[in-house]
């Protein structure tokens, strides 16, 4: 890692350097503001370690010019005694953290290589981001699960299978649909969604399948359906668990016979469509209270693709937020890049029981609101931050578990969010958050596979 520190003290400078390049990092000393942007300028540095109180440019002036200059790089600040106060305020405005004088040499290896497995994640991160956005548009996410999805994407993608998504709501069942039309051969023809829920049980067969001129009253032309405006491409059906039981029938008939009526007409109309389906509810249970058929549920489960919650994908919420850290910043013109290590903390702690959608709320309102160009947790909503404790026992014990079993979930609650805040804070490197937890590395390993991390 490439580090520039910034000291008027000459005796600072020259600990500071050794110390750091004995660690391995390359490193270059200047003895006042003007120095530093001067040799920023010939070289850019990953991580500025720059004191607070010197001549001609302070570190927070300096700090404000870097963050124009070079906003990937990361700026610490060296605090004397009594400057507590300012090096907080320094971090609203961006600073990655402080460093209180006098400090010892573990103290500083230890912040720097936090920084440096921060650059490394966040590296990995974009990687992935941009890998992903080729293949698979929208979707964020490096997780096991996610990765899964991808493989399935692939799979079944250039496939003319139905294919069914389930998953609780808020997780991005729409965005996955999208996904498989654009891997598929029918990519150029039309992608059209309907939101079944959406619409009087009444109408629904209409959009569906149209309708003749006097089918019905206010039938006043003839009306092609969802089935055949979308004929040569894919038909996203979402929420198809509120399909009512007479429209449920008719759906799975032209399914199988590749052929629509419309409503008030006696002919079929042949169409070429590949249908995928999406729920947020149990169709399984339904089929045996009676509220769907048991036939249409087989049909449409040729491919079924199950998406996790985001709080069982733990993994994903980082490189999500800082997605849409970059799309709503440049959407309503701030300058917001990263997420300060407290709201990485709330973020990952928290349920998110709204899942994606519910994160992309929270960041874009964070957005809006920040005062720096990092987000912190006090940008955050209450309920996130607020809630962001595991342990909910009232929660558990009105869903009606026994008190072992409500002892047993906020456990399994704490583990995942204890375990994953001790991840990040390492950049995901077990054997250096086994160190920090007092663990054999095997030990962690066990509790990761447990929690299901």
């Amino acid at each position: 890692m490439n580090v520039l520190v910034v000291d008027d003290e000459p005796a600072v400078r020259f600990s500071l350097v050794e110390l750091l390049e004995a660690a391995g990092h390359s490193v270059r000393a200047a003895e006042h503001g003007p120095a530093a942007l001067e040799a920023l300028a010939e070289e850019p540095a990953d991580l500025v370690l720059s004191d607070l109180r010197m001549p001609a440019l302070d570190g927070l002036a300096l700090m404000a010019e870097v963050r124009v200059r070079h906003p990937a790089t990361v700026f610490v600040l060296m605090t004397a005694y009594g400057d507590e106060r300012t090096a907080v305020a320094a971090l609203k405005e961006g600073a990655y953290d402080y460093l209180p004088k006098p400090f010892d040499n573990e103290e500083v290896r230890s912040l720097v290589r936090r920084v440096h497995e921060m650059l490394a994640l966040r590296a990995e991160n974009e990687r992935l981001r941009a890998e992903l956005a080729d293949r698979y548009g929208p979707l964020i996410g490096g997780s096991p699960a996610m990765r899964a999805i991808y493989d399935i994407i692939d799979r079944a993608g250039p496939t003319d299978a139905v294919v069914l998504i389930t998953g609780e709501s808020g997780t991005g069942k729409e965005l996955v649909a999208r996904a498989i039309h654009e891997a598929s051969r029918r990519r150029d023809g039309r992608f059209v969604a309907l939101n079944c829920g959406a619409l009087p049980p009444e109408l629904v067969e209409s959009e569906l399948f149209g309708h003749a001129r006097g089918a019905f009253t206010g039938a006043d032309r003839d009306r092609e359906g969802l089935f055949e405006a979308a004929s040569g491409g894919t038909l996203f059906l979402d929420e198809i668990g509120d399909l009512a039981l007479p429209a449920q029938a008719k759906l799975l008939r032209a399914l199988e016979d590749r052929a629509v009526r419309r409503l008030g007409e006696n002919r079929t109309r042949p169409v070429d469509v590949r249908l995928i389906a999406a729920t947020n509810r149990p169709l399984e249970r339904m089929v045996q209270d009676g509220s769907f058929r048991e036939d249409l549920l087989y049909r449409l489960r040729v491919i079924q693709i199950d998406i996790p919650p985001l709080r069982e994908r733990r993994e994903d919420i980082v490189p999500l937020a800082i997605h849409f850290i970059h799309e709503l910043a440049a959407r309503h013109g701030r300058k917001v890049e990263d997420l300060a290590p407290d709201a990485r903390r709330a973020l990952l702690a928290y349920d998110w029981p709204g899942n994606v959608r519910e994160l992309r709320n929270a960041i874009e309102r964070a957005v809006v609101l920040a005062d720096g160009p990092a987000l912190t947790a006090a940008d955050l909503p209450a309920s996130v931050t607020g809630a962001a404790a595991p342990l909910r026992p009232a929660e558990a014990a009105l869903a009606g578990l026994s008190y072992r079993d409500a002892l047993a979930r906020a456990r399994r609650d704490f583990d995942r969010a204890f375990l994953s805040a001790a991840l990040e804070r390492h950049g995901g490197n077990i054997t250096r958050a086994a160190e920090e937890l007092g663990l054999h590395r095997q030990s962690l390993q066990k509790l990761l596979k447990k929690a299901g991390l």
